[in-house]
Parts: C-alpha cells; structure tokens; sequence
C-alpha cells in the first residue's frame, strides 16, 4: 500500500496530464446507474417489507380487540352496577392488603416480646380482624354502592390508623 502511495506521489504529473480511455465516462454512469438501481430495489424491498408487517400487525391487533370483546362476559344491563362492585372489591383488596402489611410488621415483633404483651395484642389484633371482616360483610350489601365505598375507606382507615400506631409503638422497644 505504501509503495502505491510513493509511485502516485513521485508520478502525480503524469496523471494529471494524460486523459481517462475511450468511453470510460459512459461506463462509469453505466456503474451509477447500476448501484442507483440497486439502491432502489433495495429501497422497495424495505418498503415491502415494511408494509407487509405493518398489514400482519393491524390484523393481529383487530384479532385480538375482537377476542377481548367476544369474550367479555355478557351484558347483565346494569354496567355501573358491575363496574361499582368491582370497584368495591378492587377498594377492599387495596386496603386489606395494607392492614396485612401492618399485621405482618406487628407479629414479627410480637415474637420478640414477652408473653404478657404478645396474648394481649394477639387478642386485640384477633378483635380488628373480627370486626373488619364483619363490618365488610354488612357494607358489601349495602344498597348505595358510592355510599358503601366510602364507609369502607373511612373503616380502613381507621384500622390502620390503629396498626400503625401499635406498629410504631412496639418498633420503639422492639426491632424487627
């Protein structure tokens, strides 16, 4: 490579002065043309390519939106009505799982306490729980959904107002 450096550099004159051979202009364009060519099949191909996946796509997704709807389940009439007992239930899985959070914490200190602190609170956790599956049993009934959703946040609440507090209480003499 470097001695084709060296001999272009030593004889730059010489090409600079002699002219390209017959028809070389003609068969460069011919070489322009031909990657332009190449160039553009290549471009479609992509393009194809592109349009083709994009079709498959649209119809795997208008597959799929007419399985979701097929199998939703059947209309009962009242749509607010299964929307809001969802909603109930979505509300109660959201809370109960936080007072669970709360009891885990309490229990796992419990463990380290002395027995007269741990039957005392094991009662008073026994009664919380009681009394919430009760109170949830009653409202989950209750004729005005809206109404009932909103008792049962402030019940939740309330409880884990009362968890949090033992839970600090007990973290104040006992880590877990």
């Amino acid at each position: 490579m470097n001695d084709l450096k060296n001999y272009l550099k030593e004889n730059k004159a010489a090409f600079d002065s002699q002219e390209p051979a017959d028809g070389h202009f003609e068969r460069f364009e011919e070489r322009l043309k031909a990657v332009s060519k190449e160039k553009k099949r290549k471009r479609t191909l992509k393009i194809r390519l592109i349009s083709t996946f994009s079709v498959a796509a649209s119809i795997l997704l208008i597959i799929g939106i007419s399985i979701h709807f097929h199998a939703s389940p059947v209309d009962t009439g009242d749509p607010f009505a299964e929307q809001t007992a969802n909603e109930f239930s979505l509300t109660n899985d959201f809370y109960k799982e936080q007072m669970n959070e709360q009891i885990a914490g309490i229990q796992c200190k419990l463990s380290k306490a002395d027995t007269g602190t741990q039957n005392q609170l094991e009662g008073d956790l026994q009664k919380i729980l009681e009394e919430n599956d009760r109170f949830v049993q009653q409202i989950q009934n209750d004729a005005n959904e809206d109404l009932a959703i909103f008792y049962l946040v402030k019940h939740y609440k309330a409880n884990l107002h009362a968890l949090e507090f033992i839970n600090h209480k007990l973290g104040n003499y006992i880590e877990c």
